[in-house]
């Protein structure tokens, strides 16, 4: 189908109106029949589905043998972090024999400080052959002997996430981040998607949660916004587009998956050799659905036949990019509906060159023009986009959640399926 077919039928389903310039702007129409509509149907509002109890390993630190391929000499890795399977098998110094992956800390790299904790980039060490590090002619570490597990030291690198134990109880229902229930998330999203950032393995050592996840060495998205900011242009639309399909795609497979981010923002897309991963599952939601089998109950997406509102959860996430139900918090909100004004919001930053509100309330005057006539706040800026990307704006970012556009309507749209460009990093 033609992108001008389906900018027809997207105008024709939600009516429209004429701005300057000839362009059909949609304008939803009360009348019309909406999907949202078919949730306020299908029950009640319902709380939402807990996660289950996250599975993890036992895990152990210590200082291990590496051999470097480059320099043929062995040395000591410190702090290296790795699954412990002494009380599987019963062996000693941690089964280290049976370990085929560990974690090492890169040397001199400052942690990241988390709220409950902090990160750390390591490189990944593998199990080294016997006869691959036999032929080391000037060992830096003279205790090294032939029989010790020597592992090799490989250029590829994982983010682990360190959860202080001792923070986490001291917070636990007293802070809206829960990593239990991020790191349940993260393994019900899985680590398939390549646009959804998921967990590679969780070891506790004893003292901290460690939660090992691919690392995305480009910074994040927050991060070129900025640096499109300080001119006060927005991304090339083709650019713009880039990002914004990847954005959307792990949306969507959050989304079929039964969750809700909740907390979406630039900060939390991280880049990494030109693609995108959305992280931070500290504040997900799994969204309830109708169970067939027991009445007036809900089930996750797995078993559930109809998806419900949710009740309201409090305010969360970062006022720039919160939708104005969530911070409301009065009323009843679909978790889907939350993260399509989320990625609206994101998309005005790329395509316009300027932040967001400062929260989303009509007494916020962006956040007012933003809702109300975003074409002409563009026009004050001295911003041009296109007539597609302006209408795409308009209608995700509508107040009423019941008129903003879903995910299929987004992704049928003909901005969203022009033409996409990397940009030049």
């Amino acid at each position: 189908m033609a992108a001008d077919d389906v900018m027809t039928d997207v105008t024709h389903a939600m009516g429209g109106m004429n701005i300057p310039g000839g362009h059909r702007l949609a304008v939803p129409d009360p009348a019309q029949r909406r999907p949202l509509d078919a949730l306020a149907e299908a029950g009640p509002p319902a709380p939402p589905i807990p996660f289950g109890r996250p599975k993890f390993e036992r895990g152990q630190r210590a200082d291990v043998v590496c051999y470097t391929e480059e320099t043929r000499s062995h040395t000591v890795a410190k702090n290296v972090l790795f699954r412990d399977f002494s009380r599987e098998f019963g062996e000693p110094d941690g089964g280290l024999g049976r370990v085929i992956q560990a974690y090492w800390p890169v040397p001199f790299k400052d942690r990241i400080t988390t709220i409950m904790g902090h990160v750390e980039i390591c490189l990944v060490l593998t199990k080294c052959a016997s006869d691959q590090s036999s032929g080391d002619d000037s060992s830096s570490d003279s205790s090294y002997e032939e029989e010790e597990i020597v592992f090799q030291r490989t250029n590829r690198l994982v983010a682990v996430k360190v959860n202080y134990s001792e923070t986490m109880e001291r917070l636990r229902n007293k802070h809206a981040e829960d990593p239990l229930k991020e790191i349940a998330a993260m393994q019900v999203i899985g680590n398939d998607h390549p646009n959804v950032m998921g967990a590679i393995e969780v070891l506790f050592d004893g003292e901290n949660l460690n939660v090992v996840m691919p690392y995305a060495g480009s910074g994040d998205l927050f991060q070129l916004l900025q640096e499109s900011q300080q001119n006060c242009v927005g991304f090339p639309e083709p650019t713009a587009r880039f990002w914004f399909k990847q954005i959307m795609a792990g949306i969507k497979h959050l989304h079929d998956r039964g969750i809700c981010h909740r907390d979406i923002s630039p900060e939390n897309v991280m880049i990494d050799d030109g693609q995108c991963l959305i992280i931070d599952m500290g504040m997900a939601l799994r969204i309830p659905y109708t169970d067939p089998n027991i009445a007036n109950s809900v089930t996750d997406i797995t078993r559930g036949t109809h998806r419900r509102l949710i009740r309201p959860q409090g305010a969360c996430g970062k006022l720039p990019y919160m939708s104005p139900e969530v911070f409301r918090n009065r009323t009843a909100f679909d978790g889907c509906a939350v993260d399509i004004w989320t990625a609206g919001t994101i998309l005005f930053c790329m395509a316009t060159g300027n932040r967001s509100y400062q929260q989303p309330h009509d007494s916020d005057p962006q956040f007012y023009w933003m809702t109300h006539d975003v074409g002409r706040l563009m026009s004050d800026w001295g911003v041009t986009v296109s007539k597609e990307c302006l209408h795409l704006l308009e209608n995700m970012l509508q107040v009423d959640p019941r008129t903003r556009l879903t995910m299929e309507e987004v992704m049928n749209h003909p901005w969203f399926n022009g033409p996409a460009s990397p940009p030049v990093m």
